[in-house]
């Protein structure tokens, strides 16, 4: 009875301590170098990390990024924003998940994935092959503690690029269409419709966009 009774409590305690180490993960963490923010959760006792903000979301065309690298045709057209980073991961021991896998988008790569927590607010992501001295990825991240600064500022600023590179284009396009004219024809159009007028204002809405980016950084 004794022995049951030792066996039950052990039981619950590795529970209990399982549930706190992957406590201890979750949440959002940021990496300077990927310039992004992931967020890691639990499913079936398992660690898994979605992909929740991204400094440039978008690419020079202002259309959302795309997993246009990945070797699964079927999944290049997919988002990379809210795209699964790391999946399957579990608890090892001390502050070590591992046994997981880790894909890195910009390579179009799956590789085995390991999380270190170095201490509350500092992580340690690292993509192998076959054993962990196989390094292929590695990267710091630190918990987000102000999700301010990942949301108003940084969606304002690429919304004011995209507009920028609009401007920017009706200025080029207006320029390629009058450039592509003979001189007395390019003179008269210009008379006729205003056309200094309408590129003053263009470039007025550019220069204004441009002063914004600068104060915003």
């Amino acid at each position: 009875m004794k022995n049951i009774l030792s066996t039950l409590l052990f039981l619950v305690i590795s529970n209990f301590a399982f549930s706190q180490n992957n406590t201890d993960l979750l949440g959002e963490w940021y990496s300077s170098k990927e310039d992004i923010v992931i967020t890691i959760f639990e499913v079936n006792e398992t660690i898994s990390a979605k992909i929740t903000w991204m400094n440039s979301p978008n690419n020079e065309d202002g259309i959302p990024k795309t997993d246009f690298l990945n070797p699964d045709e079927s999944l290049r057209d997919r988002s990379i924003m809210g795209m699964l980073m790391m999946y399957d991961l579990t608890y090892i021991a001390g502050n070590i998940w591992d046994n997981g896998s880790l894909y890195i988008a910009e390579k179009g790569k799956i590789y085995s994935g390991m999380m270190r927590l170095r201490n509350k607010n500092t992580l340690s992501i690292r993509g192998y092959i076959g054993f962990s001295f196989f390094e292929r990825y590695s990267s710091n991240w630190t918990r987000v503690l102000d999700r301010d600064k990942f949301t108003k500022e940084t969606v304002g600023k690429e919304n004011l690029l995209g507009q920028l590179r609009q401007d920017l284009m009706d200025v080029i396009k207006l320029m390629e269409n009058v450039s592509l004219k003979p001189a007395e024809e390019i003179l008269q159009t210009i008379e006729k419709e205003n056309l200094l007028i309408k590129l003053q204002l263009d470039l007025n809405k550019v220069i204004k966009k441009i002063d914004k980016l600068k104060k915003a950084e």
